[in-house]
């Protein structure tokens, strides 16, 4: 696994106090067979076992800006119009996105907030 975490100063405007965790994982046999085993590794039992249902990564509301940063701090395209499965583990707000995507052969922890 992969983890990233970018701080204030890697933005544009470090006034923003944007703050991102970006992991990363191959899907396998071991240790990530399926996103609930990669959900637990990285946020917890309680968050797998309490998962929303997923939608399509281009019903996300904030896809936009999830692409742009991952692609920026992770090097992964995500296109906007991708289908790959996302869980969305916080409720849609200005100041937090925090995401599960599974994209091909690779499962993304995103999470996102400002405290500005």
């Amino acid at each position: 696994m992969l983890s990233l975490r970018i701080d204030q100063f890697e933005f544009d405007d470090p006034g923003s106090e944007e703050s991102i965790e970006i992991d990363l994982a191959r899907q396998s046999k071991f240790p990530n067979p399926d996103v609930v085993t990669f959900i637990t590794s990285t946020v917890g039992v309680q968050v797998a076992t309490t998962l929303p249902e997923p939608k399509p990564f281009y019903f996300v509301s904030d896809r936009s800006r999830v692409s742009k940063y991952i692609k920026r701090f992770a090097n992964i395209e995500i296109p906007l119009h991708a289908d790959w499965l996302t869980h969305q583990l916080t409720a849609d707000s200005w100041d937090q996105t925090h995401l599960v995507i599974s994209a091909p052969g690779i499962f993304i922890r995103y999470q996102w907030s400002t405290s500005a």
